[in-house]
């Protein structure tokens, strides 16, 4: 999914506010990519960018009540929340980072068992968490190395990228926001069944 500006949320919805769109139906926020018509007006919009690439990521624990998704309030950001933890994880054995823009924490702690431990909490009282489940690491990496995948597959084979903009290289102030998929498939291969 391919994340929406707010006039076109506004427009689509028929509000005059898109925050308030998307706290009541938070879904709106989102264009799906297998949505020829949708992602072609997401990408004619003038305020397409590398911020729109974002993704809704969902888990599901085994009784189906989400772990993450639109009901645990989330920027939901592939580059500036995921990706980043999992660089840190894939170096550390753990992460902390921002979560979104709110002042929430995305943290993951890799056991020796091949669990990760994945919490989101709020920053500024850490007692109050919004989710945390451990999770098989290399099923939970491996899905979103996946939808990484299909992210890159469906965006540079089916549409016509705006002229400027390197869609396999984001940047922000600078530094680069990517991590090598060949790499990132090569570490979570090597994790324990």
């Amino acid at each position: 999914m391919l994340l929406k500006p707010g006039s076109l949320i506004e427009e689509e919805t028929g509000t005059d506010n898109w925050l308030i769109a998307v706290t009541q139906q938070p879904e709106v926020q989102y264009a799906d990519v297998n949505d020829r018509n949708q992602i072609n007006r997401l990408m004619m919009s003038r305020k397409f960018g590398l911020d729109a690439l974002q993704m809704a990521i969902h888990v599901f624990d085994d009784s189906g009540q989400p772990l993450i998704g639109y009901e645990v309030p989330s920027g939901l950001n592939i580059w500036h929340d995921y990706l980043k933890a999992i660089g840190k994880l894939l170096e550390q054995g753990k992460a902390s980072v921002g979560y979104g823009i709110d002042p929430y924490l995305l943290e993951m702690e890799q056991f020796a068992n091949g669990h990760l431990r994945f919490t989101i909490l709020l920053e500024l009282v850490p007692h109050h968490i919004l989710t945390q489940f451990t999770i098989h690491a290399r099923t939970f990496l491996l899905e979103i190395l996946r939808s990484i995948e299909f992210l890159w597959i469906k965006m540079l084979r089916e549409y016509p990228i705006p002229s400027g903009l390197d869609i396999t290289r984001p940047k922000d102030d600078g530094e680069e926001l990517f991590i090598e998929i060949d790499a990132l498939r090569k570490w979570v291969s090597e994790l324990p069944e």
